[in-house]
């Protein structure tokens, strides 16, 4: 099984100055004394790798906390890590970062790699323990929840991505549909006002008819009316010809040339490249192939909004004396001069709202296709969820098959009502009504989108009925939603998640991890950390509160079937996990007080001593307890 390695961490700096491990494939144990920096060298590998907790919970933040802490004491201001890292198509990263700044990547060959392939958990990925993290592993939902998107492998993660994408695009959705409705509502609004100025329009016209006005300049004030309307034309022609080639040269065109960042340059030099580089090849022809085919209707969108700005030139000539000309007709009719202003402004309105009379159509051609689309993100945004559903219980199953019965993982699926019951609270807070008990008993029986359903059809009723709630109660919230329509909209992308429960079997009984001892805990979490990953997996101290027998009937099987197929990085003070489980690397570390230092890094049989002497008590006591237990030497 290919997959991700750690090859190399060097210290600059603080109180593992100089230090340099060597990774191996397979089983890494670090051993040594107290405070002699096992944690701090898996605390740096989280660094580097930015896998720092970011959950939001109060738990994480007091782990970041710590971070930052140990960071800076144990870096200071100028140190820094180095991080060697192999991704499972073969590709070599180096990850540089001191305590306060971002990581800095490169590749193999010292190329400027975006830091944001940390965070992809495709091209990098690690999972790290901290001491004492499997037992909040057992009691959070959350973090059960994460592990077993971390069993689904890449898949998981690629439709996490998708699923955040769907999800914007329903809320630029949500923002257009509202928009598009303000805009239609106001032209609707002009077009009543319209009726209106066309009267004032007739009028004016009629009193300046009565007033004896000139013929000539009673067909000036027209002719003024029109040249504006002619301005009008020329600026809703700019308009439309710079909004078509925008929709050519500024949206399809970049999307068809981001089809080479697909393949990306390190897939390409990595083992397998020779596969991909046809295909790039050929992508990147097309490419050019389809930027000639752009390029032509861009040019002759050039030249019409050229063609534009010479009719605007050659109408500003001829206006100009037109203007000159109405304005000296007017001035021999001073005494309209208010006939003549009400005219032209009845004239200038009427111009205004025709072209929102136009507009009408358009706007709701617009607002129309904007709906079908969000039907259509609606429905993709739900395959997705019950795709990864689908995922996570096949994962979960897959646990209980690996682990022989002990250990099992029950998937509520949606049962996650918090964010739900929240968005309802925030939603009817200021309403006046008693809300708690209604809510809890809708957040039970209606989802999400079922709820937008029936605000869309304003059916309290129907509402009342399902969710078994008070008529009046349900009238008051689908009125709520509906004169806040981002809110109406949120409930397209309010998620209900899965909630795990994770069990052991106890004396034939499954019990929630949640209800466990401390040692049960950790007997029902660590076996599922070791099952199969392209991810490294580094633990601090996975024997804690296991008893011995526990490790070598359960753990050292584990680690067997493990070798070869994963990377395992172990902080440990048992000696059975590197010598029953034949770990490939030893990493022996001591510690004067002021400074760390590697002793020795090597196999087993290369290190023996070492692990003799901080392991078992040395050699004379491992002898002693042979002999008390009458074990021949």
């Amino acid at each position: 099984m290919v997959h991700h390695k750690l090859r190399r961490l060097r210290v600059y700096g603080g109180f593992l100055d100089k230090l340099d491990i060597r990774f191996a494939d397979g089983l890494n144990c670090i051993i040594g004394g107290r405070g002699s920096g096992k944690t701090t060298v898996l605390e740096f590998i989280r660094h580097a790798l930015d896998r720092a907790p970011r959950s939001g919970t109060a738990a994480a933040k007091a782990a970041e906390d710590r971070l930052k802490n140990l960071l800076a004491a144990n870096l200071g201001t100028s140190g820094y890590v180095e991080l060697e890292f192999e991704s499972q198509e073969g590709l070599v990263y180096q990850i540089r970062r001191g305590a306060h700044d971002a990581p800095q990547v490169t590749d193999a060959a010292g190329k400027p790699v975006r830091p944001e392939v940390l965070g992809s958990s495709v091209l990098v990925d690690a999972a790290l323990f901290s001491h004492n993290q499997i037992e909040d592993i057992a009691q959070s939902p959350v973090a059960q929840r994460e592990l077993i998107d971390r069993l689904c492998g890449q898949q998981s993660h690629a439709i996490e991505t998708q699923l955040a994408q769907t999800t914007s695009r329903l809320r630029e959705n949500a923002q257009r549909i509202i928009a598009l409705h303000t805009r239609l509502q106001a032209a609707q609004r002009d077009l009543i006002d319209l009726s209106s100025w066309e009267s004032k329009l007739a009028a004016a016209n009629a009193a300046l008819g009565e007033g004896g006005l000139a013929d000539g300049l009673q067909a000036a004030a027209e002719h003024k009316a029109l040249r504006e309307q002619e301005k009008a034309a020329l600026d809703r022609v700019r308009a439309a010809l710079s909004k078509l080639r925008g929709l050519i040269g500024d949206t399809v065109l970049p999307q068809v040339k981001a089809l080479a960042a697909a393949l990306p340059e390190g897939l390409l030099k990595g083992p397998n490249g020779h596969v991909l580089a046809d295909l790039s090849r050929e992508i990147n022809r097309k490419i050019v192939e389809i930027d000639l085919y752009v390029s032509s209707p861009l040019d002759k969108l050039a030249l019409l909004e050229r063609s534009v700005d010479d009719a605007t030139a050659a109408l500003a000539a001829v206006h100009a004396p037109q203007e000159a000309r109405y304005a000296e007709l007017a001035a021999v009719a001073a005494k309209s001069g208010a006939r003549l202003a009400a005219r032209d402004e009845a004239a200038r309105e009427v111009m205004r709202l025709s072209a929102s009379k136009g507009a009408l159509g358009e706007l709701q051609a617009e607002l129309d296709a904007a709906l079908r689309a969000r039907g259509e993100l609606r429905d993709e945004l739900q395959r997705l969820r019950g795709d990864r559903h689908a995922r996570r219980s096949a994962a979960a199953g897959n646990v209980s098959a690996h682990l022989g019965g002990k250990v099992r993982i029950i998937l509520a699926p949606a049962a996650d009502v918090v964010a739900y019951r929240e968005f309802l609270v925030a939603v009817m807070r200021r309403s006046g009504k008693q809300y708690n008990a209604p809510i809890e008993r809708l957040v039970a029986q209606v989802t999400p989108v079922q709820l937008g359903q029936f605000v869309d059809r304003d059916d309290h009723a129907a509402l009342a009925a399902t969710a078994e709630i008070n008529p009046e109660f349900a009238e008051s919230l689908l009125k709520a939603l509906r004169e806040a329509p981002e809110k109406r909209f949120e409930l397209d992308v309010l998620e209900l998640e899965d909630v795990p429960r994770i069990e052991l079997q106890v004396q034939g009984d499954w019990r929630s991890s949640d209800k466990l001892s401390t040692g049960q805990k950790s007997a029902a979490i660590l076996p599922i950390l070791l099952m199969d990953s392209e991810a490294p997996l580094l633990v601090d101290q996975p024997e804690d509160n296991l008893d011995n027998s526990f490790i070598t009937d359960a753990i050292i099987p584990q680690l067997a079937a493990s070798r070869g197929r994963r990377q395992l990085v172990f902080i440990t003070h048992n000696p059975n996990l590197p010598v029953l489980g034949e770990a490939a690397q030893v990493i022996v570390l001591e510690a004067d007080g002021r400074n760390a230092r590697l002793v020795a890094q090597g196999p087993v049989e290369a290190v023996k001593q070492h692990i003799l002497r901080l392991m078992e008590g040395g050699r004379e006591a491992f002898r002693q307890r042979q002999q008390r237990y009458e074990v021949a030497p």
